[in-house]
């Protein structure tokens, strides 16, 4: 079944006549009919009756009319999306997100988009780096936000964002809050509560036992939320990344004297054909100027 045939089946339905349906096609009535006689082999059976001048659908016909023109509707919304797409006035974005990198990072490129691409379709993934990484490779992902923690595939395009250090979250009672700062010494005998997979709390670790602070670690959850609930009810305090916002009631202090830091990367395949909004939106990205207290990388 091709698709003209289709077209000339739903006209022909529309005005019942073959010489006019074959004027609206704008081809000639014997290439309707043998279209509609094809069409009507492939179908099993008549799909007109033809008596003189009056030209009538079938009950086959009548069976075959709604389908084949929601057939004509689905190719014709097909090919209006295709353009608007190609007139970026529809596209659609897949971005993903580890737990510890949050979304109001991309708010300001992603407004700057919507008003640019109003039907814009956003979508974000959230996963640990490397299922991520994998993802773009994929195809299920457009673009993703990583740190160099971890050895990214060499087939990654990877731009350096800024760099940024790490705070300690705590509850109000808990005395951090009298400091301003806290360096490694501070931690000896606290417990740090933190993601399984996270692994800036592991080089943490790894840091107090050299400088003979003890520090427990409790990997507890894969939810950065979670994590920090368990603070708000003092059975620990928590790592985040500087940009991470604490949840309330919880206090946070730079932790500072420490070698402690990561760059944050925008990452997309290399070498593929990007579409006009993953474009748009790895140039607005990498221009955009993050705030001051994330120790931008030059």
């Amino acid at each position: 079944m091709e698709l003209h045939q289709v077209r000339y089946f739903v006209t022909l339905c529309r005005i019942l006549n073959f010489t006019r349906a074959a004027e609206a096609c704008n081809v000639t009535q014997p290439a309707l009919t043998r279209a509609i006689q094809r069409l009507e082999d492939e179908l099993g059976g008549p799909l007109f009756q033809r008596e003189r001048n009056l030209t009538q659908l079938t009950e086959l016909g009548r069976l075959m009319r709604p389908l084949l023109e929601q057939t004509i509707a689905a190719a014709e919304s097909a090919k209006e999306n295709a353009a608007r797409f190609r007139r970026s006035e529809l596209a659609a974005l897949r971005i993903g997100l580890p737990a510890d990198i949050s979304a109001r990072l991309i708010a300001a490129p992603l407004r700057e988009m919507v008003r640019r691409i109003p039907r814009l379709e956003i979508e974000l993934k959230m996963a640990e780096q490397e299922p991520l990484a994998e993802g773009l490779l994929q195809g299920e992902i457009d673009a993703a936000f990583l740190d160099d923690s971890i050895e990214l595939p060499d087939r990654l395009n990877a731009w350096p964002l800024f760099k940024e250090g790490y705070q300690l979250a705590f509850a109000p009672a808990h005395r951090f809050a009298k400091l301003n700062s806290l360096g490694l010494e501070a931690l000896d005998g606290e417990v740090i509560l933190c993601r399984h997979s996270c692994v800036a709390a592991g080089r943490l670790q790894q840091l107090c036992n050299a400088s003979g602070s003890n520090l427990n670690t409790r990997r507890i959850s894969e939810s950065e939320e979670h994590v920090q609930q368990l603070v708000v009810i003092e059975l620990g305090i928590a790592l985040l990344p500087a940009h991470i916002s604490a949840l309330p009631p919880l206090m946070t202090r730079p932790l500072t004297n420490t070698p402690l830091q990561r760059s944050v990367l925008l990452c997309a395949v290399a070498g593929r054909r990007y579409s006009p909004a993953l474009d748009v939106f790895l140039r607005l990205t990498r221009v955009f100027d993050f705030p001051g207290d994330l120790n931008i990388a030059a």
